[in-house]
């Protein structure tokens, strides 16, 4: 009954209901070959007329200085990219999509007001969302007390629309009013602006869309779903999940484009290897992304690494280590071309070891012995690693299994990996494995090695 009211209020065609009802939201939109995209994304002819920056989870925190200082850097990078450019010098816009506070106190709003008026210029317009943390002091009377802004708002920059919709004190729901609002907010910025991308910002993401949407999103995803899905020309930016933004699926697209934002705080990782999904170094994570749109609306996103103070590179390690990660949507309206579908992973190819590759084992004492390996290549992105120890008399039966990430999220990517077996018996022989896999968590082929304990 509930589910029937707000499609009616939203005016959502069942059509639109029937194609995201299902277990997932999988695009069924024409593939492009790798090299079109390359093409696509490498245009020489792409001169912006318009430019913001967009991030989320800074989580201010009055006990940890460090998040206000990366925010500040931040603003000084965009800047400076901004300055630098050879055609276009402004800054639009700077977006936050939520847990702009660890806890919404007074006084970390204090600290990101501080930050926000010692860097921002006046050509510049901030905008921001709420997140579920700031709902841990001051809630929501908090955000608007201390920002001088309503929750949800409809901003319109230079002729491009923006709007954001902010949580509810339930974690990360919206009410059916809201989706009302948002509804009838988008199609105010289609009448005004027909020609144009319409940019949107929430704090959790949609459900099974960009990496790490599986674990953190927001709990009315299939309801934000069908409204954005109406409008092709929406690009989507959420957080909530600090999944590393130089993820390659850290782009989706259906019937709109949906982008995470990355996080200055640490990262976190999808719950599909492994037990662990915050992985070791993972507070260094200081990123966002720069978005330009030019006079044909066509979009180009630019992941930066504020650590590194330079855009991130692709992930795919065997592509020059000077190329630069950028995702391009010439068309916005136009679903049949869009390169960012679910269905990418049709088209990779497996992560694959150098032939000379092999797998090291020392410090091997009675029960214990670590496993090094170097990284493997991928078209795309080695993700990480399945590791197994079996007995070498039946390679079959493992006695232990880890898996493990590439720490393709740091910059540069480490050139070799270890792990330490533990519980192995004295004097027994074993067969170890390693096997890459990608974002899509195909595996390639593995490197082994034997060795025996306590030797």
């Amino acid at each position: 009954m509930l589910l029937r009211r707000i499609m009616g209020i939203l005016c959502i065609p069942v059509a639109v209901f029937t194609l995201v009802s299902g277990v997932s939201f999988i695009s069924k939109d024409k593939q492009m070959s790798l090299d079109e995209k390359i093409a696509k994304e490498t245009q020489e002819d792409f001169t912006p007329v318009f430019r913001f920056a967009v991030a989320s989870d800074v989580h201010i925190s009055v006990s940890d200085n460090t998040n206000a200082e990366r925010l500040a850097k931040l603003f000084e990078t965009a800047y400076n990219y901004s300055d630098n450019h050879a055609s276009y010098n402004s800054l639009d816009a700077l977006v936050l999509c939520g847990d702009n506070c660890d806890r919404g106190e007074d006084a970390e709003y204090e600290i990101l007001n501080r930050v926000i008026k010692e860097n921002i210029r006046e050509d510049t317009e901030f905008i921001s969302v709420m997140g579920n943390h700031e709902f841990a002091a001051t809630g929501l009377d908090g955000y608007e007390r201390n920002m001088g802004e309503d929750r949800d708002k409809h901003v319109v920059v230079k002729g491009f629309h923006f709007i954001g919709m902010s949580p509810n004190p339930t974690d990360t729901w919206h009410t059916p009013d809201q989706l009302f609002w948002l509804a009838k907010e988008l199609r105010k910025a289609e009448k005004d602006a027909p020609d144009k991308p319409i940019f949107t910002m929430q704090h959790g993401h949609i459900w099974n869309t960009v990496y790490v949407s599986r674990s953190w999103y927001t709990q009315m995803s299939l309801f934000v779903h069908m409204v954005y899905s109406q409008y092709p020309q929406v690009v989507n930016f959420s957080g909530h999940s600090h999944g590393p933004v130089n993820n390659p699926i850290n782009i989706w697209q259906n019937n709109y484009t949906q982008l995470g934002a990355g996080t200055l705080n640490y990262f976190e990782m999808e719950r599909d290897i492994g037990d662990e999904t915050v992985p070791e170094g993972s507070r260094n994570a200081a990123q966002y992304l720069i978005v330009e749109v030019d006079a044909q609306n066509r979009v180009r996103i630019q992941p930066f690494n504020i650590l590194t103070g330079e855009f991130f590179k692709t992930p795919a390690n065997n592509d020059s280590e000077d190329k630069q990660l950028i995702w391009q949507i010439d068309d916005v309206f136009d679903t049949s071309n869009y390169a960012y579908t679910s269905s990418r992973k049709k088209t990779a190819s497996a992560p694959r070891f150098d032939k000379e590759a092999s797998v090291s084992v020392s410090s091997v004492s009675e029960n214990s012995a670590q496993i090094t390996f170097p990284q493997a290549e991928d078209d795309v992105c080695v993700y990480g690693y399945r590791i197994t120890v079996s007995e070498k008399s039946n390679p079959k039966k493992a006695v232990l299994t880890k898996e493990i990430y590439s720490g393709y999220y740091f910059e540069p990517m480490p050139e070799t990996l270890s792990w330490t077996a533990e519980g192995l018996t004295c004097g027994a022989d074993y067969t170890v494995s390693v096997v890459p896999l990608n974002v899509w968590l195909q595996a390639g082929d593995p490197i082994a090695a034997d060795f025996t304990a306590g030797a």
